[in-house]
Parts: structure tokens; C-alpha cells; sequence
């Protein structure tokens, strides 16, 4: 073998025993024999330009050729000059807006400790993102004009979805059932869908009153819970300071009683208390359908997970992992969405990601005083401002959002994760350098990237039936928040065995 090869864009991991090669350029993985790993791990390394006479001594020359064969065949390695095929995710152009997030109210009846809103024990009012503040509530008539905007803007699209938020957003329930008729009154006139859904603290699902109105209209309902009393009380607090787990529990059980395990939860992991395994097996243990687990970052003080604690989460993640392998061929599922994300991305052969999610682009909240912004998150902050309802979209940021593609930005551009990650967060990046063009790679790109290696780990695994399960686990869990593109906008693509990732890109 001489210096006339070139190595593809590829990454190599070892997991669970396994030595597997994903390759960028054709987004497929494979897990491989030693010598081929070996080979792969020497080709990444522009160092060696005879990279195979170095494994002589530990390989029979013939099991080398072979391996150098293979690769060529599977795309690893390309002979002379040839270059790969650009691959870059094409960025299809759209004609409106899908996902509409109404800010319903900034008040909240919990004082959670890392909660966005929360300076200090007593800056609630303050709060630079508004939540936890206690004027009143979104008006009727600035959430019907949100709604109507979204039905114009949607252009020829026909299915769409309306998210209430807060603070907590069945502190305003008769504003949530005038909303919801009128949405389903707007369907009946456009001949559009719109699916409902909110996420809360679950204090008010106490209340008949709240469940017949989520049931009625059809409203899907994530559960903010951090696990088993002794990790959710530390945390998720009622204003006096104590923990709100026996205050809620009467009503997650009321409400997964109706919906037995179309329920999701979605968890907070804090500094130094990490323990993902037991709060995941105590959350499905309550019959949840689906549980999330997200980091604190931003402004949650001392308890927003740092590179620390990445260690551990990832160490968590793995047993995770195996213990997901385990149950499955038990024939016993369940949904850790991050990772079954990662698991539906990795085994069907999709497009590309461009962007994480769909915020600024097909994905805008409302809030209180008619003003837009990307998303919840960015709620306040003036410098993410985009228009009013008033006035009309201002896309001079959605512009911005666009062209910040991964293979735009700088860290994100060099990383072979990206078209399956598609950037990471936009607040997140915006907590970690002020900015959006860098992701926080410290944190939530670290465990990004080692989740997809735990779920092509998974796939390598698992046979077609299993992975089939758990990736319509996955696209049946409702998870208002991580909105990308709606399933049916792309060509599913053939199931491999070892495949492509992705959501297509929106819109230029």
C-alpha cells in the first residue's frame, strides 16, 4: 500500500466490545474486525503514509489486503485524488411556518431552583427571562391572532401545532380551552390539523377540570419531574421551599391512568447529582411512556451541569445503554428518548441534519406582549426579538438561523457528528458564548456525541424487528419541544442494517 489512498471523513469508537467505523462521507456505520479498525484508526492519521506495513507483525498480509479491500469497497479509503461526493444537506425550500409556542403565562406556582427565571432566592420578579413573574396573563385576543397567524403562514402546509408554555400554563386554563376550540374551529374552516400540547409542573392536574380539557381536545402533556422524592425535592420546590413530589403525584397518576404510557416526562439534571439510571427506572415505574433527561445550563447557577459531571453522565449513559439491550431482548421495551433518538437517526437512512431544531425557522414562540422569538428560551431577551404580531415577522434573524448551517459554523463544521446532530441547541450556545455561530461543546456536545456512539453501539445489536419498536417508540412520544420537521416531509429511507441518520434541513 502506498501514499496514492485517502482516507474519508470517518470516526472510530470502541463500545460494548465492539469496534466500529462510521463513515461522514456516506453517514453509514459498520462495526468491523480488529485489522480493518486498526487500519482505519492509521489512515485517519495523515502521519503514516504507508499506514499498513506498521500491522505486519500483527497481521497476516492477506487478512491486511483484505481489510484495504474492504474499506475501498465501503468508501473508507479512495485511491489516488478522488474526492468524495458533496454531501453537504440540501436545504429545501419552504413556504410558511408549522409550530406556534404561546407564552399563555410568565407566573408559575413552583419556585424550582434552576428554573431560567430564577436570580436568587428572591430575584423572581426580576428574572431576566420573565418566568416565575407574576402580571398577568397572554390575552385572548393576542393568543387568537397568534393562532391565525399561524394558519395563514403555513402556507400549503397541513399539518401544524400550537404549544402552550410558561411558567405554568394551567394557571391559565380558560384561556387554554377558549384557544383550543378556537384552533379546532380554524381546522374545521382551513381543512388543516393542529395538535395540541403543553408541559407542566402537574400541581394543577389535581383539577378534573384539567384533565377533561386535555382529554377533550386531544392536548398532548409532557410531566416536568426530576425523578424519584429524594432527587425531585431538592429542586422542584413550592414557593415556601418545600419539595412538591407528594403534592404532584395524585395527579400524574390520575392523568397516566387515562393515557397509560403515552405520557411523557421530562427530567433536570443538576451539578454533582447525577443519577440517570435511577431516575429513569423510577419515572417508568410510574408508567411515563417516555422519559427525557436534560442537563441544566444557562442561568441555573450552582446547579447547572459542568464538564465535571460529563464523565459520569456518560458512564450512566452506557450502563443505560446495556441495560436497554437487555430488556429488549426481553422483549421488555421502554423509551430513553435521548438515546432512542439517537437510535431511530442511526438505523434509517434519512437526510442530513442542517440545524438542531426547527426554532427560527419553522418553529417561532409568542409571547404576552405579541412579540416573536425563536423559542421559549429566548422569551425576553431583546436581541432575539423577531417582529410582532402586530407588525409581522422580522426574518432578519431567521436569515441569520438559516445560514447557520453546521458546515457554516466553526466548531460544528469539523465534527463528525454533525449532520446527526444538526448543532445542538441555540440557547445553549447562546448561554455558553454569547453567541450563536458556537455550540457549548464543553457540555451538551460532548454527550450529543457520545449518545449517538451508545445508539450505533445499540443498532449493531439489535435486529430490524427490535430497532423497528423502538423507533416508533420514539415518533409516537410526544416531545413538543424538539421540534424538528414533521415525519412524511422526506422519503423514509431503506433499512440497512447499518445506516443513514437525519431530519431534512428547513428552508431557505
Amino acid at each position: 500500500m502506498t501514499g496514492d489512498y485517502h482516507a474519508a471523513e470517518l470516526h472510530l469508537f470502541r463500545m460494548f466490545d465492539k469496534n466500529i467505523l462510521f463513515n461522514v462521507d456516506t453517514m453509514l456505520f459498520y462495526e468491523v474486525l480488529p485489522v480493518v479498525y486498526d487500519i482505519a484508526a492509521l489512515l485517519s492519521d495523515p502521519g503514516h503514509p504507508d499506514p499498513t506495513s506498521s500491522l505486519k507483525s500483527r497481521y497476516p498480509e492477506a487478512d491486511i489486503q483484505e481489510a484495504v479491500a474492504y474499506l475501498m469497497k465501503e468508501g473508507f479509503l479512495r485511491e489516488g485524488h478522488a474526492v468524495a461526493a458533496n454531501n453537504r444537506p440540501k436545504l429545501i425550500k419552504r413556504s410558511g411556518i408549522r409550530h406556534l409556542e404561546l407564552m399563555v403565562t410568565h407566573a408559575c406556582n413552583m419556585r424550582c431552583r434552576y428554573c431560567y427565571g430564577s436570580l436568587s432566592a428572591d430575584g423572581w420578579e426580576d428574572a431576566p427571562h420573565l418566568y416565575g413573574a407574576s402580571h398577568s396573563g397572554m390575552s385572548l385576543e393576542t393568543a387568537v391572532k397568534g393562532v391565525d397567524y399561524l394558519f395563514a403562514a403555513s402556507g400549503r402546509l397541513k399539518d401544524l401545532s400550537v404549544i402552550f408554555f410558561g411558567g405554568e400554563p394551567f394557571l391559565e386554563l380558560p384561556l387554554m380551552e377558549e384557544v383550543a376550540a378556537y384552533v379546532r374551529k380554524k381546522e374545521a374552516e382551513t381543512g388543516k390539523k393542529a395538535d395540541l400540547s403543553l408541559s407542566t409542573n402537574a400541581l394543577l392536574l389535581n383539577n378534573q377540570r384539567a384533565i377533561d380539557f386535555l382529554m377533550k381536545y386531544k392536548v398532548g402533556c409532557q410531566i416536568s419531574i426530576d425523578g424519584p422524592p429524594v432527587i425531585h425535592d431538592q429542586t422542584r420546590c413550592l414557593p415556601g421551599g418545600i419539595g412538591s413530589y407528594s403534592a404532584i403525584l395524585p395527579g400524574i397518576k390520575k392523568l397516566i391512568s387515562k393515557r397509560r404510557g403515552r405520557v411523557p416526562a421530562r427530567a433536570t439534571i443538576c451539578h454533582d447529582r447525577v443519577d440517570l439510571p435511577s431516575i429513569l427506572e423510577h419515572l417508568l415505574s410510574l408508567g411515563f411512556g417516555s422519559v427525557h433527561l436534560e442537563p441544566a445550563r444557562g442561568s441555573s447557577g450552582a446547579l447547572m451541569v459542568t464538564p465535571d459531571d460529563v464523565p459520569a453522565i456518560k458512564e450512566q449513559n452506557e450502563a443505560i445503554a446495556l441495560f436497554l439491550v437487555k430488556r429488549v431482548r426481553e422483549n421488555r421495551f421502554f423509551n430513553y428518548s435521548n438515546l432512542v433518538k439517537y437510535i431511530r437517526q442511526t438505523r434509517v437512512v434519512r437526510e442530513r441534519l442542517a440545524h438542531y431544531c426547527g426554532a427560527g425557522r419553522t418553529y417561532f414562540a409568542l409571547s404576552q406582549d405579541g412579540a416573536f422569538y425563536p423559542c421559549h428560551r429566548f422569551v425576553g431577551l431583546d436581541d432575539y426579538r423577531m417582529g410582532d404580531i402586530e407588525t409581522g415577522m422580522d426574518l432578519g434573524l431567521q436569515r441569520k438561523i438559516l445560514d447557520l448551517t453546521v458546515d457554516n459554523r466553526p466548531v460544528c463544521r469539523e465534527c463528525w457528528a454533525r449532520y446527526l446532530c444538526g448543532g445542538g441547541c441555540w440557547k445553549h450556545a447562546v448561554d455558553a458564548h454569547g453567541r450563536l455561530e458556537e455550540p457549548d461543546e464543553e457540555v451538551s456536545c460532548q454527550l450529543t456525541r457520545h449518545l449517538i456512539e451508545c445508539a450505533m453501539a445499540i443498532n449493531s445489536e439489535l435486529g430490524v424487528e427490535d430497532k423497528d419498536i423502538l423507533s416508533d417508540m420514539y415518533e409516537k412520544a410526544t416531545e413538543p419541544y424538539l421540534v424538528t420537521e414533521k415525519e412524511g416531509d422526506h422519503e423514509r429511507g431503506k433499512d440497512t442494517g447499518a445506516e443513514t441518520a437525519g431530519v431534512p434541513g428547513m428552508a431557505v
